[in-house]
C-alpha cells in the first residue's frame, strides 16, 4: 500500500475509534443544526477528514491499492456523524454508506436559515437576563446566541469605512445587550462602563464585571455580618454575670 503520512486525508491515528464522540452537541433538528454542524466541521478539520463530508475526497480518485483504506476512513467519518446525532435521527442513517451523502442529506433537512430562526435568536438575546446565574454563565449563554446569529447572517468582509462603521455598531449593540441583562446589583459598575470614552469592548466590560463579582465574593467571606441585637444581648448577659460574681465574692 502506498505510504500514508499524517498529512494524508486517508491517515488514521492509532487512537481513532469508531465510538469516539467528537462533539458534545447532538443534532436534534433545525433548532441546533447550526451549532452542531459548525462544531462537527471543526472537529473533522482537526482530524483532517473534512474533505470526506465536503465531497472532495472521493473514492474514485485513489488507486485500487488505497480504496480499502478510503473505505475505512469513510466508515469512521460515518460513525462520528452517527455518534453526534440524536437516536431518532440516526435510525434513518444506519444503512447509508457514504459520509458526504449523509452530510448533504442532513443539511438538506435541517439547515434552513429562515426569518423565524433569526427572529427567535433576536428575541432570545433581548430577553436573556442573568437572574441567579453567575456572570460567566450568563455571558456564555449570551455569546452562544451571538455566535449562532453570526453564523446564520452574512456580514460584509469589506474593509471600507462603511463596513467598519457597521461592525462597530454591531459590537456596541452587543455591549449594551450584555449590560442590560445584568442584575441591578451591578448598576454602579455598569454606569461607570457607560461613562467610559470610548466605550470598552464587550470582552473588556465582561472582565470588569467579573472582577466586581469576585471582589464582592471575597469581601463577603472576610467581613461576616454582625447581628447588633445578638451582640447587645451577649454584652448585657456578660455584664450581669460579672455583677453577680462581684456580689458573691463580697
Amino acid at each position: 500500500m502506498d505510504d500514508i503520512d499524517f498529512h494524508h486525508p486517508l491517515f488514521l491515528h492509532p487512537s481513532d475509534t469508531s465510538g469516539t464522540v467528537l462533539v458534545s452537541h447532538r443534532l436534534t433538528g433545525v433548532e441546533n443544526d447550526t451549532v452542531w454542524s459548525r462544531s462537527l466541521r471543526i472537529a473533522l478539520l482537526a482530524k483532517n477528514k473534512l474533505e470526506f463530508i465536503d465531497g472532495v475526497c472521493l473514492r474514485s480518485v485513489y488507486p485500487e491499492s488505497l480504496r480499502a483504506q478510503w473505505d475505512r476512513c469513510n466508515t469512521f467519518v460515518l460513525s462520528w456523524i452517527f455518534n453526534t446525532v440524536s437516536p431518532d435521527l440516526s435510525a434513518g442513517l444506519v444503512f447509508a454508506s457514504d459520509a458526504a451523502a449523509v452530510w448533504k442529506d442532513l443539511k438538506d433537512h435541517f439547515s434552513k436559515v429562515d426569518s423565524s430562526r433569526i427572529f427567535f435568536l433576536h428575541r432570545s438575546i433581548a430577553h436573556l437576563t442573568q437572574v441567579d446565574a453567575s456572570v460567566s454563565s450568563y455571558f456564555t449563554q449570551l455569546k452562544l446566541l451571538w455566535d449562532e446569529y453570526t453564523a446564520l447572517v452574512s456580514f460584509s468582509d469589506c474593509a471600507c469605512e462603511v463596513a467598519q462603521q457597521n461592525s462597530n455598531h454591531l459590537l456596541q449593540q452587543r455591549l449594551f445587550q450584555f449590560l442590560m441583562g445584568l442584575n441591578e446589583t451591578y448598576a454602579a459598575v455598569r454606569s461607570q462602563i457607560l461613562l467610559m470614552q470610548p466605550l470598552p469592548s464587550v470582552n473588556r466590560a465582561y472582565s470588569m464585571i467579573v472582577q466586581e463579582e469576585a471582589q464582592r465574593s471575597f469581601s463577603s467571606v472576610l467581613s461576616p455580618v454582625s447581628d447588633p441585637v445578638a451582640f447587645s444581648s451577649t454584652a448585657s448577659s456578660s455584664s450581669k454575670s460579672l455583677l453577680a460574681l462581684v456580689i458573691f465574692v463580697n
